[in-house]
Parts: structure tokens; sequence; C-alpha cells
């Protein structure tokens, strides 16, 4: 059986859109509104990000923490993102869905 050391992965035109919206949100954050960009962690310590969106709903939860990693990856060097090395859980959630788990901005 072969092996292959790259993943190729082709992510759906709407999750390329939401990537955009979501660096565009992180370089210009709004005051209120979705989405909601919650960071849990300290700088140099593994860091957990959860996106409160209701734009996630038609992408399953593979493609939503494709596309905030892909955010993170795009963004690195500023200051307000985390270091990509030290991401352990990026998991993009509907309201409904963050509500269901317990997960809120503090």
């Amino acid at each position: 059986m072969p092996i292959k050391h790259r993943l190729q992965r082709t992510l759906p035109p709407s999750a390329t859109e939401l990537t955009r919206m979501l660096i565009t949100e992180w370089q210009h954050p709004k005051s209120e509104g979705q989405p909601l960009i919650v960071i849990e962690g300290q700088r140099d310590q593994p860091t957990h990000i959860y996106v409160i969106w209701d734009e996630w709903r038609d992408l399953n939860q593979t493609q939503r923490s494709e596309s905030i990693m892909d955010a993170v990856e795009h963004l690195a060097g500023d200051a307000r993102i985390p270091d990509l090395s030290l991401v352990t859980v990026a998991m993009g959630l509907t309201v409904e869905e963050a509500r269901r788990m317990g997960i809120q901005a503090g």
C-alpha cells in the first residue's frame, strides 16, 4: 500500500468565503454580532479557539475547524492571533451548538 506524506484537501466555496470573512473579523473586530471568537488559553500555552457563528450551519465539523485553522495560519504574526503550533482545539459552532455545549464568551 502506498504511503502518502501530504494531504490534499479542498474546501467547498462556502468554507473559503467563511474563512475570508473570519480573517476580516479577526483583523477588524465588530463590537457585537457574529462571528464571536472565543480564545481560551494563555500566551505560550495550549490554546482552544471557538468560533460561534450561525454561518457554519452548512459545513461539517472538520470543514469548520479547517477554516478556523486556515484563518489562524493566514494571520500568523498578528499579536491577537494564537501561535498556530499551540492551537489544540479549533471548533466552529452555531449559537445553538455552543449553548448545548455550555460554551459562551466570558
